[in-house]
């Protein structure tokens, strides 16, 4: 990420044909062991990529990432004539010319594409409608075009279809010229992509809630539950994260990395900072040993960030394992399959070392070393590290059994990596002038979610701080230390806020009304009673710590703070002759047609 701003002077070309076959032997070599481990255990495969999850954490990953999408839609506006069309950077030809891919070859502005069918393989290279066409208002209406998608798969009307035509449009914008890349607009593409291969619509989304209404409508006599969804794609999400991570981290080689002044560098550039005075603080922070030790912790949190993944593999073993469900395999299988590993291990040690002793300088390194001694360093420490990993592990888990599971929750935990990322992309955020990536970056953290971690999210958003000695939340005196405390126990100490009770009548319609609400409750902040005094199908609601009962419209708006669904409907409430339109907006949602 920071990598780029920090990249030292091109370097002449590396002639790398004395070992070019064997390199790529050896990765080929490696692929072929890591497919054969799993002929081996096809059970593993099974659990990896064929299993059905949860759509809960997709589904709310295509809500946060299609608004980021769309943000940073938006923030192109301004530069949107310039970029974009033929009045501005790059006449239509010139793009076309340059990153048009095979366009340029199969289509003519006189005659159209050769054949009818070269619009597959320029589809395939790098197509954009604007190396066809870029006056302003095909441009602008292109524009209009794919904020609507965007907003359609937000919302989740038609979502494959919206999703599918959101990534083809917005890859138009972007395929036309790269000159206003950054890394996050990558990641952006990428994540769009693997969205196109999620069935994220199948929760929290347009089609789910109608789809359900049908059912219950139909005569379901429970809530229709959601459908669960491939994994597959999730996984990729997650991997693809790790490959970012570790391999940005990778690249952040230069001596700036090892002394710790990368950080302060990339603080101090006038082309990112966004305060002025914080080249003061960056200068202070720097002389204190903050931004050392904040420069190493990040390229180390970032080579290593893989472990995250190693930490969700483990969990899931240690939990099946003592629950008796983890398959058992025979010993030779097991035996073989590890050999396989440490083939794979090998092959990467191999690669490793190559690469150490074709592009390490001497005395560039804190340690002068020989290119010789840095591929050996290399190829070891690859071979060691898994080892170390893996002998450590079992020593845990067979002699210490709380250090183990502490390694388990924390060391190898998703609150450790994922909580270290957001706490830098934040700090990231408030420093750097990067446009929309570090919302880019936090917005793919949500596939590493589970459905009870999302619904968990829900409950504590609605839930209330406890008072000090209330329940599980202690007490302390008065001082200091109180103060610091007191934030973080009332994040870590919550309970449930009184429930929004819900009156309705007793008849087959009134019940199912209530039932199309109860979908809508994701902090389970409702209550529900039977009311005989409630007319057919009407909802009555007392709001907490009121006696008043609301009705008709009073009691839709009196829903809102507690239905995520309808909480973009709340600035309405603020607009003078629009709290009842939104009320009646709400109770509008749940009837029976």
């Amino acid at each position: 990420m920071l990598a780029a701003l920090l990249a030292p002077a091109k370097a002449p070309a590396v002639d790398l044909s004395a070992h070019m076959s064997l390199a790529t032997g050896a990765l080929w070599l490696g692929l072929g062991c890591a497919l054969a481990f799993f002929l081996i255990r096809p059970e593993l495969w099974r659990r990896l990529w064929l299993e059905r999850v949860d759509p809960r954490p997709a589904g709310l990953f295509r809500i946060v990432f299609g608004v980021v999408v769309l943000w940073t839609l938006l923030d192109l506006i301004p530069l949107l004539r310039f970029l974009f069309t033929d009045e501005g950077l790059w006449l239509p030809a010139m793009a076309r010319k340059n990153y048009g891919g095979e366009l340029r070859r199969l289509w003519d502005p006189e005659h159209g594409f050769e054949h009818w069918w070269s619009l597959i393989p320029a589809l395939w290279a790098k197509f954009s409608l604007f190396h066809l066409r870029a006056d302003p208002a095909f441009v602008w209406a292109v524009f209009a075009l794919t904020c609507a998608s965007v907003t359609a798969m937000i919302l989740g009307v038609k979502t494959r279809l919206s999703t599918l035509l959101s990534w083809f449009l917005v890859n138009t914008f972007y395929s036309y010229s790269p000159i206003f890349y950054s890394g996050g607009d990558t990641v952006l593409r990428v994540f769009l992509f693997l969205g196109l291969l999620t069935r994220w619509g199948e929760a929290y989304s347009l089609d789910a809630w109608w789809r359900r209404k049908r059912e219950l409508l139909a005569g379901s006599v429970v809530v229709p539950a959601l459908r669960k969804i491939p994994a597959w794609p999730l996984r990729l999400m997650m991997l693809q994260l790790a490959i970012i991570y570790c391999a940005t981290g990778s690249l952040k080689s230069g001596l700036t990395w090892f002394d710790g002044t990368a950080l302060y560098y990339a603080l101090s550039l006038d082309h990112f900072y966004r305060h002025p005075v914080q080249i003061q603080v960056a200068t202070f922070l720097h002389m204190i040993g903050f931004l050392p030790l904040s420069t190493w912790v990040t390229k180390a949190w970032e080579t290593l960030f893989p472990l995250a993944l190693v930490g969700l593999a483990l969990r899931r073993f240690e939990r099946e394992a003592s629950a008796g469900t983890w398959p058992k395999v025979q010993a030779w299988r097991r035996a073989l399959s590890y050999a396989l590993v440490a083939a794979v291990i090998g092959a990467l040690a191999y690669v490793g070392g190559l690469t150490a002793w074709y592009y390490y300088s001497p005395g560039e390194g804190p340690v002068p070393l020989t290119r010789e001694q840095a591929q050996a360093l290399v190829a070891a420490g690859v071979l060691a590290f898994p080892a170390l990993l893996v002998g450590s592990y079992l020593w845990l888990r067979a002699r210490r059994p709380r250090q183990h599971a502490w390694v388990l929750r924390w060391l190898c935990g998703k609150r450790l990596w994922l909580g270290v990322g957001v706490i830098m992309h934040l700090v990231i955020d408030v420093a750097m002038n990067v446009g929309t990536f570090v919302q880019v970056m936090l917005a793919v953290y949500i596939p590493w979610l589970s459905g009870a971690e999302v619904d968990a999210a829900w409950r504590t958003l609605m839930s209330r701080p406890l008072a000090e000695g209330e329940g599980a939340r202690p007490k302390h005196k008065p001082g200091w230390k109180a103060s610091l405390l007191r934030p973080l126990d009332r994040l870590r100490h919550r309970g449930p806020r009184e429930p929004y009770v819900v009156h309705h009548a007793a008849d087959e319609a009134s019940i199912r009304r209530v039932a199309l609400l109860r979908m809508w409750d994701l902090g389970a902040r409702l209550h529900f009673e039977t009311d005989s005094s409630v007319p057919a199908g009407a909802l009555v609601v007392t709001a907490p710590g009121e006696k008043t009962r609301q009705v008709g419209a009073e009691a839709g708006r009196a829903l809102l703070p507690i239905l995520p669904g309808f909480w973009w409907l709340y600035p309405w409430c603020l607009a003078p002759g629009l709290r009842a339109l939104a009320g009646r907006a709400v109770l509008r949602t749940f009837d029976l047609r």
